[in-house]
């Protein structure tokens, strides 16, 4: 769809150069793109720069690097300036003399600008005069060469002769041209480098007709007068000059250079030069639906708003939907998503986009039920995919954007975007919540607030810190109430439609400081955890209040009876939850209680009652009015597990028991056969899980696997980013792998009938690998896992009965359940005792630093101290990694499948550890230099090295008012081992008397069979410091 800049453009496979100088030779009095005439005011109005003007300048700046430089070899060159037209100038001399232009953002620090520049090797910054203070900050930082660019007038002014440039796109069209970052909002920012392919595909992307009945939003800015006001620096401004502008004949209006952009700036620009479309950073779109007037201006010069960069809330965007609003979406990684405009979409649907099919979109469902936007490899499409053409992406298969969508409720197609899969929180406790909804309805309803965060990682409960618009203030103690009290209102609001562990009470409102404002990336964006990083010790200090208010010594239950008591705590349940009656039997998760409800009711008890052995794990463990009330007055948190768990083997048993063992010839029949062996994998998507299906994929004589995981793809989602975290390759993960839904605890493991069937027929072998592993549950919790357990045992006894030989078995506990279905139904079953399971130490992805061994590690860097010794249980260290203990589980199961256990009676037990013991002392050193070497610290101070009862007694010190074992803490971030301390003091120093030592696993049956569990080495010095590395990072990855 040509119009008549592209007929002399002619833009299909050609440089931007040559491009450039086709135009001026043939339409020289064109306009390329209008400039302020002033830096700093539109009051001068703008200037109007031809074509014939930018070829002239682009060939003075050629000659001039020729001259400084020499010729380019490819090198990368630097710049930062003023947003003038030297910055398309410069870069489309960079490309006629084989420069890389770099585009650093001047918001980025000392530190990411140093880093940036040595990931590029570049040597050389070019900059203007007088030097602005972003070149300094560059300059002092990684000490380039400067050189300062010819003035604009005078490129303008002065006629240069042409420079030639043989580079043709056929011979350099893969070669980088220019580069840009990322935000980096979770560590230093990444350079993206595009080339001249990435940029001819994105304009055939552009110019692809739309399906019949669409309208395109390329198409409708194509040839208007676009007034943007991006920074140049960002991709997508940076994106207005080039891509829309030289081959379709946009005009770029640009903003005055020196000033941020604002809604009244945009007002004054459009009173100098009409426009057609206003290209706007969010802010400056929530600016004009506070501002009626300036946005009646906008509504009567501009045709169309579109945003980027940033979401909208609903409400702020309906008010400057006035004016006719959309969302462009786009990235570093792919440019400007081509987008279509369904005619369906109404006046408030302006949140939504439709990617144009050339561009290889799919919304793919996520564990949470939203839908990540991810671009697929399609070779149909090469044309069309700017991604498959930059520097390091050429042989992706997909990019994975991170972006959560949801789709429009009648409208096909359409989606709108809800969070950032690194917005995610997730609680202490294992839930999550998205908190963007809360934060913008709570903006969005308070003009006085400029920002707000919801804070909850590593918490058991939300709390919510909000930023003041920088022209009020609020120092003091009143100033700051009164705030929460007009703002509480639309928390309320929020809370109401937020899930019920996400809440915020009034008491976990935090403002920010006017010295310390929220960071914001160059879109204007907040980025997460810089800005909470300034608020740590305020944060810390919010949630220890919060706990201090449940603290009281005076013990008033004492004197209570029991129907007393009963009666308390149900008040306070059904206050709590709202409930309108619960039965003193009733267990309380059963009925719906979420985890911040437990929270809320313990520390009331404790308020209330003077309860101070109350812990949060006493509620878990005695969940229902019944037992909680005979825990608090017999201070115990724990009935007799024993005879629990004689009654629910008792049960179990007999449900195994009710299962008709299979009746074929052959069911003894061993599976040696030349087929290849299905398998069935539950768990796939946890820690361990992630290795094992990696192992299996790998192994020899594995077939097709069936993975059953509890989210609505099966997993499939989690699973890609598992194995993107830990850097395990993806080959087969399409086709030899279906990923279901399931419940094992319901009839037929949740599937339907056919792929039930599908099970039945096509597999042979069952790793059972999904069992939670809580502490804080009593074991009637563990119920549907144990019905799991057994629907899992019907399953293989059907399969047998239907391919005439058994189905093998792998369960890595609850063995006597195995042992009873080995027996009963002769069926070979195969049960892994594994110890201590350590970091992966092959791949990425750090040790879950929520574990006891992690926190007992960090909690040593926060008091300053390690224990010389693990006690009689753990000191011996045998810890298997996590990757090695994949590979011997699945030398495990080929041994099953070759059936050398196969007329065995019961279950088979092979224990795991490492054979190779080293000594808890001997990695005491690099565990201390990994502490003194932790990035940020300044002390460098390694931890001291005491007795294992002075660093528990250290431990319950700086627990002060919360009660010993309480899980929730003032210092639960720095210091994560206080929520573990009964297990430290009762499981591992055995303080209240226990076993002084306890049997070492017999392991000889298991290195008979597994050459991995033979060969491991022990753990090493190197091992121990690459996990306390982990630990301690500021910017961790995945926990896997």
């Amino acid at each position: 769809m040509a119009n008549t800049h592209s007929n002399v453009a002619r833009w299909q496979h050609d440089l931007l150069p040559h491009i450039v100088d086709r135009v001026a030779r043939n339409s020289p009095d064109t306009a390329y793109g209008l400039w302020p005439t002033s830096s700093t005011s539109y009051e001068g109005g703008y200037q109007t720069i031809t074509y014939s003007q930018l070829a002239n300048a682009v060939n003075g700046l050629a000659w001039w690097l020729v001259e400084h430089l020499g010729p380019g070899q490819g090198d990368v060159v630097a710049y930062t300036g003023p947003n003038d037209v030297l910055l398309t100038a410069l870069l489309l001399a960079a490309i006629k003399t084989n420069y890389v232009l770099f585009f650093p953002s001047p918001r980025n620090s000392a530190a990411a600008h140093k880093a940036l520049l040595d990931t590029l090797g570049c040597k050389t910054l070019i900059t203007t005069a007088p030097i602005p203070p972003p070149a300094l900050t560059i300059l002092n930082a990684a000490q380039p060469q400067m050189l300062t660019a010819p003035e604009v007038g005078r490129l303008l002014d002065q006629a240069y002769e042409h420079y030639s440039c043989d580079r043709t796109y056929e011979k350099n069209g893969r070669e980088p041209i220019w580069a840009i970052h990322t935000s980096g909002s979770t560590g230093f920012p990444k350079p993206i480098i595009w080339t001249s392919e990435a940029i001819a595909r994105h304009h055939n992307g552009t110019d692809a007709a739309p399906p019949a009945g669409v309208r395109s939003l390329d198409h409708f800015e194509r040839g208007k007068r676009v007034l943007t006001t991006l920074p140049p620096f960002h991709g997508a401004g940076l994106g207005q000059y080039l891509f829309w502008g030289i081959p379709f004949g946009s005009t770029p209006i640009a903003p005055v250079a020196a000033a941020i952009p604002t809604a009244q700036g945009l007002v004054d620009a459009l009173k100098q030069t009409p426009a057609d479309v206003a290209l706007l950073v969010p802010s400056i779109v929530a600016e004009l639906a506070e501002d009626p007037v300036s946005l009646d201006y906008v509504a009567t010069h501009v045709k169309l708003l579109v945003y980027l960069g940033g979401d909208l809330p609903q409400a702020i965007g309906d008010r400057a939907a006035k004016v006719p609003l959309r969302c462009q979406w786009g990235c570093s990684e792919i440019g400007f998503v081509h987008q279509l405009w369904p005619s369906e979409l109404g006046p408030q649907d302006w949140r939504y986009i439709r990617p144009h099919p050339c561009s290889g979109a799919v919304f793919e469902k996520t564990v949470g039920g939203a839908y990540e936007l991810v671009f697929r490899r399609q070779e149909s499409l090469l044309a069309t995919q700017s991604m498959r053409s930059i520097s390091g992406q050429e042989q992706l298969d997909e990019f994975r954007t991170r972006d959560l969508f949801e789709p429009h409720p009648t409208v096909a197609d359409a989606w709108c975007w809800r969070a950032r899969t690194d917005d995610i929180i997730v609680f202490l406790n294992g839930e999550k919540t998205n908190p963007v909804t809360m934060e913008q309805s709570v903006v969005a309803a308070n003009p006085e607030l400029t920002g707000a965060i919801v804070v909850g990682t590593q918490r058991f409960q939300a709390a919510l810190l909000v930023e003041p618009a920088p022209t009020l203030t609020y120092t003091t103690t009143a100033d700051q109430a009164a705030l929460i009290e007009r703002i509480w209102p639309s928390i309320e609001e929020a809370n109401s439609i937020a899930p019920a562990h996400a809440r915020i009470e009034k008491s976990m409102v935090l403002i920010t400081s006017p010295d310390r404002p929220l960071i914001r990336a160059a879109k204007g964006t907040i980025q997460r955890p810089v800005s909470l990083a300034q608020y740590s010790a305020e944060l810390d200090k919010l949630y220890s209040d919060a706990d201090a208010q449940a603290d009281t010594t005076t013990e008033i239950y004492s004197p209570m009876g029991a129907d007393m008591l009963t009666r308390r705590i149900r008040d306070i349940v059904l206050e709590t939850t709202n409930w309108n009656d619960i039965g003193d039997s009733t267990g309380f998760f059963d009925s719906g209680m979420d985890s911040l409800q437990a929270l809320r009711i313990v520390r009331t008890l404790r308020r209330d009652l003077g309860a101070s052995h109350l812990a949060l794990s006493t509620l878990y463990q005695n969940a229902s009015i019944a037992r909680l009330t005979t825990a608090i007055l017999t201070h115990k948190s724990r009935q007799n597990d024993s005879s629990l768990m004689q009654s629910l083997l008792s049960t179990y048993s007999g449900l195994l028991q009710q299962i008709k063992p299979a009746r074929s010839d052959d069911a003894h029949a061993s599976s040696t056969g030349a087929a290849a062996t299905g398998v069935i994998l539950t768990g796939s998507t946890g820690t361990l899980g992630t290795y094992i299906l990696r192992a299996l994929l790998d192994r020899p004589g594995i077939g097709h696997i069936f993975c059953l995981n509890r989210g609505p793809d099966g997993g499939r989602a989690v699973q890609d980013t598992r194995f993107e975290a830990v850097g395990l390759a993806r080959e087969g993960l399409d086709d030899r792998v279906t990923f279901l839904q399931s419940d094992l605890a319901q009839p037929s493991l949740g599937l339907g009938e056919a792929n039930y069937q599908a099970l039945q027929s096509g597999a042979s072998l069952i790793i059972h690998n999904a069992w939670p592993v809580n502490f804080n549950l009593d074991l009637l919790a563990f119920r549907p896992q144990l019905a799991g357990l057994v629907n899992l045992f019907s399953l293989s006894n059907a399969a047998a009965a239907s391919q005439g030989k058994n189905m093998k078995f792998l369960k890595l506990i609850a063995e006597h359940l195995c042992d009873c279905a080995a027996s009963h139904l002769a069926a070979p079953v195969l049960v892994a005792r594994v110890g201590q399971v350590a970091g992966a130490i092959r791949h990425k992805g750090r040790w879950n630093p929520a574990e006891w061994l992690p926190s007992l590690v960090i909690s040593s860097r926060h008091l300053g101290c390690l224990p010389n010794s693990l006690g009689p249980r753990f000191s011996a260290v045998d810890w298997v990694p996590v990757d090695a203990l994949a590979d011997v589980v699945v030398d495990l199961v080929t041994q099953l499948i070759r059936g050398d256990e196969a007329t065995a009676e019961g279950a088979q037990v092979f224990n795991i550890r490492n054979p190779a013991v080293i000594s808890w002392e001997k990695l005491l050193p690099a565990i201390q230099e990994g502490i003194e070497a932790e990035p940020g610290r300044t002390d460098h101070q390694a931890a001291e090295v005491v007795l294992p009862e002075m660093w528990l007694a250290r431990l319950e010190k700086s627990i002060k008012a919360v009660t010993t074992g309480d899980e929730v803490s003032a210092v639960v971030m720095a210091n994560p081992a206080i929520k573990l301390v009964e297990f430290y003091r009762n499981s591992v120093w055995n303080v209240n008397g226990g076993p002084a030592s306890m049997a070492t696993m017999a392991i000889e049956k298991t290195l008979d069979t597994s050459p991995t569990l033979r060969d491991l080495p022990p753990v090493s010095l190197s091992w121990m410091r690459k996990w306390v590395d982990e630990w301690l990072a500021p910017e961790a990855g995945l926990d896997i």
